[in-house]
């Protein structure tokens, strides 16, 4: 068509025309203007073959993806050099997977390197890069960083004709955008507030863009993706035409983007607007990059410098001073810290910037090691004594640059006492397990002895400890089993037993013979971590136990280990002053923590109950008036896991003879266990009273049950020998045979109790028919009812049922329960009656006699218990019937109402026969 060949004829004339690039098969359609251009025929060209036309140093440039516009470059037709653009217009894939690219290109006239337009614009480009340059180096040398980025940002803005500069950063903590820079064009609103506002997670596609290091480059809204909606609505409603943004890159990380936004009118931006963008984004992150870096290392030298100055340890910094020759011959102080003020015994105006000779000091006996230190770049450790503070400190030398030492050292004066102190105690320790009157013996958690004392030497007569040591505890044949087994599970072991030298066989040698009474406990000892790591033996001969109890006490008091497990306190202190020493037991003991301060402790009491607190703060007082050098009380000690006793014996030092001085000297123990003890034993003793007296009860009144059936019985027999009426015979013979069966009972009654008492009560375990059980009882007690206003009856169970137990036991139970219901019922009925529920049988008995007063209920069970002493009987019955029943595995019990009647009732269980 004519309009075909007239536009043909426009590109040709301004040398234009089309391409399309498939990326999968590598090839170049071109046009017909382009194929002229390129001297094609065929209109196709090759990716290498293109290659080759391009100018080695722009190949890559040619070839990356064109997302920024317009790309120029030089191609090489025919010997001949020519400069075209090209410009990507479309990306599209096709259903096989592959991309074609379409865009179109112009070959460029004049040509870069002549004169006129490119030129200028290389020149412009030279001014902008000068321009930003020196804002960029004065950013790298002002500590006014804020002002210094909105100067380049307000530079940049003028150089691309912008509306709005800014730099956004992404906290990625909070996923939020926060714009620290922004500036704007006259007349053009900032949107710094609005930015702020907008959540990461809200633009999706635009972080996930901006994180990969991919730049946003926009000439119209319309080229955002569909998925983009969200991050056109957010431009739309800033006014936004076109805008340009960078990623901000430090290292591997996206911390942000710098970007320009166009809000007059649609910007079509040039390759060279991109790249020339994306070089000042990259420089300006370089540089804050930097300012940060600085600003960190100033925060650290600053952290770092306050750290030195208030750190307890002393800190000095010396710098070496060399002679003519090169040769240490001083050394001056630069640096120090408060510490070091404190510890030198100077403000630091007095020694810091002066030499060592100027402050009095002879350099050369330390001028070697700082040599030594600097040559070898080692640290050197030192213990010295400060004679202008007669102070000990512990010193560090290392050097960190050439020709500086660096001196760290801490007081260790006190901790050197402390270690002076604790050489006194072990040596004052020493000499007490040496030659206190107890055998001691200690060994390792494997039961290896590793030290001996010198009375266990004697009482077992080892003539060196070398003859001891490394023998095994558990080998020992002279010590009992079970105190093996209980030490080797880790439990604590009092026990006496029978030494005999004859049996030692060689496990140790000794010049003693025969056999001795031995009291040992073994205690076993821990660590802070709670860890075994040894236990120990303390033996006393029991023939000198007495004089050893109280140098036992001694030693408990003094050996902070042994008065652990022995729960016994010491201490010594000044009451005026309260200055002193106790061992934690102590502290313990009174409630109190080891580390507590003692004037926190004596006279204050916290922990002791109220009205002991009392009584010590009077004692104390006494003390304190001269009217008394000691005393001692018993401690009720309040703690959250309950009350406990410690008993306390105060005396005055009678070693101490200063008058400016009440030294006391305490000893207390934990008597909880002992208070316990006597109230177990008064308890004991109560309860032994009362069986005492009930027993002495229970004999007068066997005395006189047994009597009355017994006089009954020889009274009526004699009459039985002397009458001759039949009448009356047969009436003495009845009398004579109910006491019969009295005495029998009591008999009986007491061959049981002895049986129980002597756990010798036997069962004889079978098969019983329930019902036939009942009905035999009730059959066996019915003639006593004869004659009397009362009905005994037994009321079957629906089903008959049957258990297995001991069938004399139960009978005896239920005859026992139904005499003493006719003993109290004078009217009415005795019900005999059983059900059963979950395996257990309950028997019943229910009478219509006077009842049980409600006080006497809790104790009719009891052993010899009469309601009415009128009515014959032990008092045993009822309390064998509750034996008898606990022991076959069943429960028992009563329910009365007084004048209203009484229901016995015990449970069995139905066993394995049921």
């Amino acid at each position: 068509m004519k309009e075909n060949e007239i536009l043909r004829t426009i590109l040709r004339d301004i040398k234009t025309g089309w391409w399309e690039a498939d990326t999968t098969h590598r090839i170049l359609r071109l046009s017909d203007t382009l194929s002229e251009l390129l001297g094609r025929s065929d209109g196709t060209l090759s990716f290498e073959e293109f290659g080759r036309l391009v100018g080695e140093s722009y190949r890559d440039y040619a070839f990356s993806p064109d997302r920024y516009g317009k790309r120029t470059y030089p191609l090489r037709i025919d010997g001949r050099e020519v400069w075209i653009s090209s410009k990507l217009l479309s990306e599209e894939s096709t259903a096989e997977g592959s991309r074609i690219l379409t865009g179109y290109a112009r070959l460029l006239d004049p040509q870069p390197g002549a004169a006129g337009p490119e030129t200028d614009r290389i020149d412009d480009l030279l001014f902008r890069l000068r321009s930003i340059s020196e804002t960029l180096l004065s950013l790298l040398h002002t500590d006014r960083v804020n002002t210094a980025v909105d100067k380049i940002l307000t530079d940049i803005l003028h150089m691309f004709r912008g509306d709005r500069a800014y730099i956004v950063e992404f906290d990625w903590a909070r996923r939020m955008h926060v714009c620290t820079f922004e500036v704007t064009a006259s007349g053009v609103n900032p949107e710094r507030e609005a930015v702020n506002r907008i959540m990461m997670d809200d633009l999706t596609w635009w972080t996930e863009c901006i994180s990969k290091g991919a730049p946003v480059v926009l000439s119209t809204l319309d080229q955002l993706p569909p998925e983009a909606a969200v991050e056109r609505a957010v431009l739309e409603a800033q006014n936004i035409k076109s805008l340009i943004v960078m990623p901000l890159v430090s290292r591997d990380r996206v911390w942000g983007y710098a970007g320009i936004d166009i809000v007059e009118a649609v910007r079509e931006w040039s390759n060279v607007d991109c790249q020339w963008f994306s070089s000042l984004v990259n420089i300006i992150s370089l540089c804050l990059e930097l300012q940060r870096s600085e600003q960190v290392a100033r925060d650290e030298r600053t952290y770092l410098q306050r750290l030195y100055r208030h750190m307890p340890m002393g800190y000095v910094r010396l710098e070496m001073i060399y002679d003519a020759e090169g040769r240490a011959t001083d050394y001056r102080v630069t640096e120090s810290n408060l510490a070091a003020d404190k510890i030198v015994g100077l403000k630091r105006e007095a020694y810091v910037g002066r030499t060592a000779l100027e402050l009095g000091l002879a350099p050369e006996s330390i001028l070697g090691l700082m040599n030594r230190v600097l040559d070898t770049g080692e640290y050197y450790e030192s213990d010295t004594l400060l004679e202008s503070t007669g102070r000990f400190v512990h010193s560090i030398l290392y050097t960190t640059r050439p020709d500086e030492i660096i001196c760290l050292f801490s007081d260790t004066t006190d901790v050197r006492k402390a270690h002076e102190a604790i050489a006194r105690n072990e040596r004052l320790l020493r000499t007490i397990f040496d030659n206190i009157q107890v055998g001691v013996e200690l060994y390792d958690k494997d039961g290896y002895m590793v030290d001996i004392n010198n009375k266990d030497m004697e009482i077992f007569g080892v003539a060196s400890k070398e003859d001891a040591l490394g023998i095994n505890f558990y080998d020992n044949p002279n010590i009992p089993e079970d105190v093996r087994e209980g030490v080797r599970a880790g439990h604590d072991q009092a026990f006496r037993v029978d030494y005999p030298f004859d049996r030692l066989a060689g496990y140790y040698p000794s010049k003693k013979t025969g056999l001795l009474e031995i009291f040992s406990t073994a205690n076993l000892l821990y660590d802070m971590q709670g860890n075994l790591v040894n236990f120990m033996l303390i033996n006393i001969d029991n023939t000198e136990i007495n004089r050893a109890h109280s140098r036992l006490a001694e030693f408990e008091s003094s050996f902070s280990l042994v008065s652990r497990f022995g729960k016994v306190g010491y201490c010594r202190f000044d009451l005026l002053s309260k200055e002193g020493y106790g061992l934690p037991q102590w502290y313990y003991n009174l409630g109190e923590k080891e580390d507590t301060p003692l004037a926190e402790v004596i006279g204050v009491y916290s922990h002791v109950d109220p009205v002991d607190r009392a009584a010590i703060l009077e004692c104390i007082g006494r003390v304190k008036q001269g009217l008394g050098d000691s005393f001692g009380l018993d401690l009720r000690i309040e703690r959250p896991e309950g009350d406990t006793w410690t008993r306390i014996n105060v005396m005055r030092n009678p070693m101490n003879n200063d008058p400016s001085k009440i030294e006391m000297v305490c000893v207390n123990y934990d008597i909880t266990e002992l208070k316990q003890t006597e109230r177990n034993l008064i308890e004991a003793k109560n309860k032994a009273e009362i069986s005492d007296r009930l027993k002495s009860a229970f004999l007068a009144n066997m005395s006189h049950e047994i009597r009355t059936p017994l006089n009954a019985i020889v009274g009526f027999s004699n009459l039985l020998a002397e009458t001759e009426d039949i009448g009356e015979r047969r009436e003495f013979m009845r009398v004579v045979e109910e006491n019969n069966d009295l005495l029998l009972k009591l008999i009986s009654d007491i061959l049981d109790l002895s049986k129980i008492e002597a756990g010798t009560f036997e069962f004889d375990y079978g098969p019983v028919q329930v019902d036939q059980l009942c009905e035999e009882a009730v059959r066996s007690l019915g003639l006593k009812v004869q004659g009397r206003p009362i009905e005994l009856v037994f009321e079957p169970h629906d089903e008959p049922c049957s258990l297995y137990g001991d069938k004399n036991r139960l009978l005896q139970i239920i005859t026992n329960f139904i005499n003493n219901a006719l003993k109290f019922t004078q009217k009415g009925y005795i019900a005999l009656r059983y059900s059963v529920t979950d395996g257990m049988v309950r028997f019943e008995v229910e009478d219509t006699g006077s009842g049980i007063p409600y006080d006497k209920q809790p104790t009719v069970f009891d052993r010899f218990v009469k309601l009415n002493s009128f009515v014959q009987g032990t008092g045993l019955g009822l309390s064998i019937c509750k034996s008898i029943v606990e022991q076959m595995g069943g429960r028992i019990g009563v329910e009365s109402e007084p004048g209203r009647g009484s229901l016995f009732w015990f449970t069995v269980p139905t066993g394995k026969s049921a």
